[in-house]
């Protein structure tokens, strides 16, 4: 009974995170992963349980690129001294190139100890991509403006004095 209250625990932790979670076996077959993870992917991933993450539609790149993730983190960390690998992801939408429907995941797997099972928990940062892009654009902007000014100042100030020199030079009207 103490096991099941832990296991019904540790599922309402899964499902109220809003990080994707989803644990993947070796041939990167879906054996869980928690409402988060439909939420951000934008499938139903409960339905694909039991089948490769390569699977399920507009997944097909990001399963292979996590899977050649985490055959380069097995490799090259043999002794195990990273507990995870960490690497950002865009996805699009199906039919799709870069798009507003792009979606900006940043990804971290880790091997399950005393399993041949994979951990990947995931974040879209799409909103926070997007902001910095704004911002950098905003300020490439507030540079173009400044740096354009000056010319114009300099063209404007020039005008004014060639204007003050030529109505100084025809006097006076009447």
């Amino acid at each position: 009974s103490q096991v099941d209250a832990a296991r019904a625990n540790l599922q309402t932790i899964l499902d109220n995170l809003t990080a994707g979670v989803i644990v993947l076996d070796v041939n990167g077959h879906l054996q869980s992963s928690n409402p988060g993870a439909s939420r951000i992917l934008r499938a139903p991933m409960q339905e694909y349980q039991g089948q490769s993450l390569g699977e399920v539609p507009g997944l097909e790149i990001f399963a292979k690129d996590v899977l050649a993730q985490f055959a380069d983190y097995l490799s090259n960390n043999a002794a195990q001294t990273l507990a995870h690998w960490q690497q950002s992801f865009e996805l699009h939408a199906a039919g799709h190139g870069a798009s507003d429907n792009a979606i900006t995941l940043i990804a971290r797997g880790a091997k399950m100890p005393g399993t041949q099972e994979y951990l990947l928990v995931f974040d879209d940062i799409s909103d926070m991509v997007s902001a910095q892009r704004a911002q950098a654009w905003g300020e490439v902007a507030r540079r173009l403006a400044h740096e354009s000014m000056h010319p114009l100042t300099r063209v404007q100030l020039s005008a004014e004095r060639l204007g003050l020199k030529l109505a100084g030079d025809r006097g006076p009207t009447e």
